[in-house]
């Protein structure tokens, strides 16, 4: 069966919320397209799904992307030395995990790790006020959030949870662990893109177009409000309220599915 555009519609908001919130995209759509009986490889809309919600990380951070170049490059600098540990994770493990996409129940167990990643995170944050000397994370630090993000290919780990409780966790304030994910999800997110980009023509023969762009753009534009949102979160060291909801979603994804 294949997907209909109010079905790719849907399919945009739940990416524009869930890319966002700590709750895992990867882990709702595979949860949501087996709700649908989509049964055929959606790995090509998946892709104009990221492509929306990058343009979301654009639209919020363009004062930030642009500072990367000019007073900012020693934030530019972390970015690059974390997405090195993101590369190689994404490249030796890629087919092994792309095999879990069609496993709901270990989308729930991880939904479940989710959980108590950001429930750790909210409790040692609540002790801690440290920041990053000279506005930019350690060598330390920015690998850590790197191994985080690799670690979020796992349908139902969450990259902006993982890589915002590890900043968290290594130290970093909330603001700061929060700015710094999002940043850092850009490479990752353009070169797991043009990784795939090779097999998006013989996807879009066969699909009309309509429900990719349909897709897309709603993911943007939710995805843009579902920043804002998750920033007055963070701020207020409210994440656990995402690890509460990922307990409940993960038991009865396995319970159910």
């Amino acid at each position: 069966m294949t997907m209909t555009l109010p079905q790719a519609i849907i399919s945009g908001a739940v990416q524009g919320i869930t890319e966002f919130f700590p709750i895992s995209s990867s882990g709702h759509l595979v949860i949501l397209h087996s709700l649908f009986r989509v049964n055929e490889p959606q790995l090509a809309f998946d892709i104009f799904l990221h492509i929306g919600t990058l343009g979301s990380i654009f639209i919020f951070f363009w004062h930030d992307i642009v500072s990367l170049f000019g007073k900012n490059k020693r934030l530019l600098l972390a970015i690059i030395i974390a997405s090195i540990p993101t590369f190689i994770i994404g490249f030796f493990f890629k087919d092994s995990i792309e095999r879990l996409f069609g496993m709901p129940k270990v989308v729930g167990w991880m939904l479940i790790v989710t959980g108590v990643w950001l429930t750790a995170a909210t409790i040692y944050s609540a002790r801690s006020v440290k920041r990053w000397p000279n506005g930019s994370p350690g060598v330390i630090s920015s690998l850590l959030v790197g191994i985080a993000q690799g670690i979020a290919i796992i349908p139902g780990i969450s990259r902006s949870g993982a890589t915002i409780a590890t900043g968290i966790l290594a130290g970093l304030s909330r603001e700061e662990a929060f700015r710094f994910a999002f940043l850092l999800s850009i490479p990752a997110v353009v070169g797991a893109s043009l990784l795939k980009a090779y097999k998006i023509g013989a996807s879009l023969a066969a699909t009309d177009a309509l429900q990719f762009a349909a897709g897309a753009i709603t993911a943007l534009i939710v995805g843009v409000v579902s920043i804002k949102i998750l920033l007055n979160v963070v701020k207020g060291n409210r994440l656990y309220l995402f690890g509460i909801y990922c307990f409940f979603a993960g038991i009865i994804t396995i319970i159910l599915l």
